[in-house]
């Protein structure tokens, strides 16, 4: 029955494929759907990569090891991401006309050179980092439907949905996306309602959703699952890929307010799983996989399979994202920007279809070598985190925001990110159990006291260093709201 669902919905995504693949004929159809995507196909998108099925199976984790907290601060931070997201970068961004929201930075900040260093350290931790963490969680799925190793079956995943890529690009993701979110939703409502139904007293005991912990010492998991992704994972560039495409500045920033806000109202369900699987299955040696196999030892094989096939489905979408979103930035940052600037428009979709297929293979890799989920992806973010942070959110309200101010952030953060990790973070410790003692956890952590530093560097250099008149015109061009209904390609080109 797996593999007879499975096989019927890979005929359906090869059939959108096609169709995408019809209306890809350069670069920029590949990449950025010819910013035509309208607001009810972002937004389903977006919602499906938020719900993306190994970040899910991760917080299921937390919640099954740690609490009903840890376990809804992954969704919960994402979720918030998003509506924060909305709120700084996305109409800036598709004000700017950027191709990526590596764009965001070469075009506020007049650099291109700054433009590919940032998207080099985009296309990093998506498009290798995240691209392996989502790798395994869909090659979990693919185990439990042809019930074979990982290694084949991260094979198998990764080949099915790097040719999807590569075939019909973000368009033909989005638009599946919609579908396959609506079916992992209805999955994930269909368990949620079981186990309230069939295990009413194994849920919400007051011991492991202890809202005192969050502000001592031993609320910090949850600050560091919930902080690192509801203000690390601003600078997404699967988010920014999305937003890229959409029709206008005005649907960008709709879409991301409402995706954001479905995923913060179903953010506490991985905590109340994570802790029913907990009496469910108890001493499971890997919980990111307990979501699947509750689905296959209670529902009938039709609805196990089918829902199996949603969350795998969700994984490949999310994934085939990151695939397009590194693409993006390496064909349109760098090649485009500094190794031909007037390519033939096959040779440049080549090229960008090359790309895809590198990622794919890298991802797949470090998903080999690593297969854990929540690791990989919070290296993702935390990288993104230390270095790309203040740019972006403080490019569209503080216009004396200079260029090298940017890139000594950028780099003071990586390089303290990278050194802090090996030999530890300085300053002094504290063996208080309140506040005190977890503000001294969150410091010593290097991501966090990163942030900081890379925080005070680009406001004491915009001091000391001002912006070019070309900044602070485009500075201008991010905030000019008559641009807010203007945004497809052919509007561009009128």
């Amino acid at each position: 029955m797996n593999i007879v669902v499975f096989g019927l919905y890979l005929i359906f995504i090869y059939y959108i494929g096609y169709k995408g693949y019809k209306r890809v004929n350069t670069a920029e159809d590949l990449i950025v759907a010819g910013w035509s995507m309208p607001l009810p196909v972002v937004t389903g998108s977006l919602v499906a990569a938020m719900l993306a099925a190994p970040f899910f199976f991760a917080a299921i984790g937390s919640g099954y090891t740690s609490g009903g907290f840890e376990g809804s601060a992954t969704m919960g931070g994402l979720g918030t991401c998003m509506i924060l997201g909305a709120l700084i970068w996305t109409k800036p961004l598709r004000r700017l006309r950027g191709w990526t929201l590596a764009d965001y930075y070469g075009l506020r900040y007049g650099s291109k050179k700054l433009g590919a260093y940032t998207g080099i350290v985009m296309a990093v931790a998506f498009g290798v980092f995240n691209a392996a963490a989502l790798t395994v969680g869909g090659t979990y799925i693919i185990q439990q439907l042809f019930q074979i190793d990982f290694i084949p079956a991260a094979i198998l995943f990764v080949s099915l949905t790097a040719l999807y890529s590569v075939i019909g690009g973000l368009w033909a993701v989005a638009y599946t996306e919609i579908v396959q979110g609506a079916l992992a939703i209805a999955g994930i409502l269909g368990i949620t309602i079981f186990i309230f139904f069939y295990y009413p007293d194994v849920t919400f005991n007051p011991e492991w959703w202890n809202i005192s912990e969050l502000l001592n010492r031993g609320g910090v998991e949850f600050w560091t699952l919930y902080l690192v992704l509801a203000l690390g994972d601003i600078p997404a560039v699967d988010l920014g890929q999305r937003v890229a495409a959409a029709k206008s500045p005005r649907v960008a920033q709709k879409s991301m307010i409402i995706a954001g806000s479905i995923v913060i109202a179903i953010s506490w369900i991985p905590g109340m799983l994570g802790e029913a699987f907990k009496s469910i299955y108890p001493n499971s040696s890997n919980p990111e996989t307990l979501m699947l196999a509750f689905a296959q030892g209670y529902f009938p094989p039709i609805l196990a399979a089918i829902f199996l096939t949603a969350m795998a489905a969700m994984g490949m979408s999310t994934v085939a994202a990151c695939y397009v979103a590194t693409s993006g930035i390496v064909t349109k940052n760098i090649y485009l920007d500094f190794i031909n600037k007037n390519p033939e428009p096959k040779k440049l979709l080549f090229i960008s279809r090359s790309i895809i297929l590198l990622s794919a293979a890298l991802g797949l890799v470090l998903a080999i070598g690593a297969q854990k989920v929540i690791d990989l992806a919070y290296l993702a973010w935390d990288i993104v985190f230390v270095t790309l942070f203040w740019p972006i959110v403080l490019g569209p309200f503080w216009k004396r925001v200079s260029t090298p101010a940017v890139w000594a952030s950028i780099t003071v953060g990586l390089i303290y990110y990278m050194v802090t990790s090996i030999t530890g973070v300085p300053g002094p410790t504290t063996t208080s159990e309140g506040f005190i003692g977890l503000l001294d956890e969150l410091w010593h952590m290097p991501v966090f006291s990163g942030v900081i530093v890379s925080g005070v560097t680009i406001v004491v250099l915009s001091f000391l260093i001002p912006p070019s008149q070309h900044v602070l015109d485009m500075h201008k061009v991010g905030r000019d709201k008559s641009l807010d209904d203007v945004g497809s390609k052919e509007e561009l080109n009128v």
